[in-house]
């Protein structure tokens, strides 16, 4: 067993489960998602995320996952993303032990949802490098 992401997207737009499976059929076998509510706003879980790595020592990997994450994020309004870990963090409120408060993983700066500047990188197909 190895560490894998946890991503959450601010659900601006209000989209159900039903909707955000449907636009993301492609994925088979890693199209899982739950929305949930927390201090009055919506938010969505990426149940499927990939394993997790360091974006900053793998910049091929994170352009891969960068285009999608930018994709869902469009989809959805917009809004933050919060990436973390699931070693300390957890999908929902609901997941998280009674003993522990939810938090939010850290929030992806913007600096990091934009286009890279290099060619070779800007090649790299959504989700094509990373890993599960």
């Amino acid at each position: 067993m190895g560490v894998d992401f946890i991503i959450i997207f601010e659900n601006l737009s209000g989209k159900k489960k039903k909707e955000i499976e449907k636009e993301f059929e492609s994925l088979k076998g890693f199209n899982d998602w739950a929305c949930f509510s927390f201090e009055k706003k919506k938010y969505v879980s990426w149940l499927c995320a990939p394993r997790y790595f360091w974006p900053e020592d793998h910049p091929e990997i994170w352009e891969s996952l960068r285009k999608f994450l930018v994709r869902v994020r469009n989809f959805l309004g917009g809004g933050k993303i919060y990436l973390g870990n699931d070693v300390i963090d957890y999908c929902t409120p609901s997941d998280t032990p009674k003993r522990w408060k939810f938090h939010f993983p850290f929030l992806v700066e913007e600096e990091w949802l934009k286009e890279p500047k290099d060619p070779d990188l800007v090649k790299i197909k959504e989700l094509e490098k990373v890993h599960w």
